[in-house]
């Protein structure tokens, strides 16, 4: 390799250890260039220090309006940067036509154009409106909400009638969050109007934000409001749980409150725990007339205040209320009697008798009924039974028909036969004479006792007595016969049915003639029926083949199960057979043995086979690709 010369590292070596002089004014210069950096550094930190005192001074001198316009330019000064389109007059009428026709996509397409330019700011209020009620109709939710803030970023100040038109579009469409978006840009510059307030009240109510629509109620009394319009008082006082204003409320508007506004207060008042003041103001009601000369006071007032006693265990309380509603003409209905019996009766049956009947205010007929059918609904069939006990005592009331259906019914289905017997001997002895429906709960309790006897005897004395069989009658009979096996006898019945009642058997019937021959094998006279029902007119169904066709399979009754598919898969009416129905009864036809019936069951096999792949029946026997079907 050629050498040019000592390199620069042996000659700065040779300065140090030749010169040292040298060598110390290099370190003086570097020292000299470093403290005149730091110098000029820090002299800039102090000017730019200064800089910024100087502007924050300047902002201070200058005010507020200087500051606002530095950080923020006004939407003012903001639109001449934009240069409009030269045909945004003619792009709007285009667009205002597009939605009159239905075409939204088309026009809200060219609106994003003009949106992308920044030119949207630039449209009027007839076209934003159009686009908002095409956008509520088509349930464009999110192109209403970004129209609405285009039109609050714009500077729009939005007519009575774009409010009006708007939110009732939304309300009656249940978009109640785009109604409260609308709220939450525009605040108090939507207009006081009772149509556009009530609807963004609602919205609050509906959306479960209560203390919004309390806010908006101040705004909604300044507009003109007939007295029907304050129910949206009680609605938010009953949801934000204000019993004083909403008692004050009440008392302002005095013989102007209607029902609604009345038993929204009594709700406000038992949602707080204050049974007593409801009851109170119950009191004062009945003392006020509402329009047309009605009683503001009806039976869901009562039910309100008694919900509230109940809930508070305050069982003489319930009955008071009772006892006033039946003074005042009002008439306790399901929901009155059922809170009573929740409260009250389970609690104890000869306390709640001794309540209701106090200061000898007996019960009526149809408050004991009511509550008699409420104890067997709810299982407690002794205490029923006590109360009827009490009415055959009572001098105020005495049981009806009502009465002794319910209770006939409630031991029958308790298999107690003999003391639903014993009670059709009281209600004789009444003066009173039973009907179908009586009669028909008899013969239940004598096909749940297996007693035939007993049911021929009681049906032929009723139809004596001159008691009209219903259609229910006959089904009882007719599995009370199937029951007990007594088959000619149901058929005698169905045949002679129509001479003898008026009434002619229906499928339901026939179905129910069968199903008593099938429980006792007795599959020919089954077939039997149904070639009677077939005969006279009747047309199966669906639940009537379901109940036979086992049957058939059961008898191995091949060629009649053919009759019964064809006529179900391939009649007039199509009808649903469960799948599995049909898969059964082509697997016992394929496993059938036996010379003839071997050939005969196969035979039929591919039939039905054939039946259930033309009516796209699912096949999931297992055996069809062994035996080559």
């Amino acid at each position: 390799m050629m050498s040019f010369g000592p390199s620069i590292d042996s000659i700065l070596a040779r300065l140090v250890f030749d010169d040292p002089i040298a060598a110390l004014a290099q370190e003086v210069l570097v020292i000299c260039v470093f403290i005149a950096s730091f110098a000029m550094w820090r002299q800039w930190n102090r000017d730019k220090s200064a800089l910024q005192r100087s502007k924050a001074k300047l902002l201070r001198e200058t005010g507020d309006q200087v500051s606002q316009t530095l950080r923020k330019p006004a939407p003012s000064i903001e639109k001449p940067k934009v240069r409009v389109h030269p045909g945004i007059k003619q792009a709007e009428e285009q667009m205002r036509k597009h939605l009159e026709h239905r075409e939204f996509t088309r026009a809200l397409n060219l609106y994003r154009s003009f949106e992308r330019d920044g030119q949207d700011v630039y449209f009027s209020e007839e076209l934003y409106a159009a686009f908002i009620e095409s956008a509520i109709r088509v349930g464009k939710i999110d192109v209403v909400e970004r129209m609405l803030s285009t039109l609050h970023r714009s500077g729009h100040a939005p007519t009575l009638k774009f409010w009006q038109t708007t939110l009732r579009m939304l309300s009656s469409r249940k978009h109640f969050a785009a109604c409260l978006h609308a709220h939450q840009l525009f605040g108090k510059q939507i207009p006081i109007d009772k149509v556009i307030i009530s609807c963004l009240i609602n919205a609050a109510l509906e959306t479960g934000v209560p203390e919004r629509a309390a806010s908006m109620l101040g705004r909604y009394g300044q507009a003109q409001l007939d007295s029907k319009d304050y129910v949206l008082f009680f609605r938010t006082y009953v949801a934000i749980g204000n019993v004083d204003e909403a008692e004050q409320m009440f008392r302002k508007l005095g013989s102007q409150a209607t029902t609604l506004m009345f038993n929204l207060l009594l709700s406000t008042c038992v949602n707080a725990k204050q049974p007593g003041r409801a009851h109170k103001l119950l009191h004062e009601a009945h003392q006020l007339k509402a329009k047309e000369a009605e009683k503001i006071v009806d039976v869901v007032s009562y039910n309100t205040v008694i919900k509230g006693f109940a809930q508070a265990s305050m069982s003489a309380e319930c009955i008071e209320c009772l006892h006033e509603m039946r003074a005042h003409d009002l008439e306790p209905d399901d929901i009155t009697l059922g809170t009573l019996i929740d409260t009250c009766i389970m609690a104890g049956t000869h306390e709640a008798v001794d309540l209701l009947t106090k200061n000898g205010k007996g019960m009526d007929t149809v408050t004991s009924t009511v509550l008699i059918k409420g104890l067997v609904r709810g299982g407690n069939l002794p205490s029923a039974m006590e109360i009827y006990e009490e009415m055959k005592l009572n001098n105020g009331s005495h049981p009806d028909i009502i009465t002794y259906s319910i209770v006939i019914k409630a031991l029958v289905d308790q298999h107690d036969l003999q003391r639903a017997l014993g009670l059709v001997k009281d209600m004789k002895g009444a003066g009173l004479k039973p009907d179908d429906i009586i009669m028909t709960h008899l013969l239940e309790g004598c096909r749940h006792a297996n007693n035939h006897t007993l049911g021929k005897q009681l049906f032929a004395e009723m139809i004596a007595s001159g008691v009209k069989p219903s259609e229910v009658t006959l089904v009882t009979m007719l599995k009370l016969h199937g029951r007990c096996g007594a088959h000619q006898e149901a058929f005698d019945l169905v045949a002679g049915w129509e001479k003898e009642y008026g009434a002619k058997p229906s499928v339901i019937h026939f179905t129910c003639l069968m199903s008593g021959c099938l429980r006792t094998k007795s599959y020919e006279q089954a077939w039997q029926a149904y070639s009677s029902m077939i005969a006279s007119g009747v047309t199966p169904d669906e639940t009537l083949v379901s109940t036979l066709l086992p049957g058939m399979v059961a008898a191995q009754q091949w060629e009649r199960i053919i009759i019964l598919a064809e006529m179900a898969l391939k009649g007039p009416v199509k009808m649903r057979i469960p799948p599995e129905t049909m898969n059964n009864a082509l697997a016992q036809m394929m496993a059938a043995e036996g010379s003839g019936g071997a050939k005969t069951g196969t035979r039929n096999a591919a039939r039905l086979q054939a039946l259930m792949q033309e009516a796209k029946v699912p096949i999931t026997v297992r055996q069809l690709h062994r035996r080559g079907f």
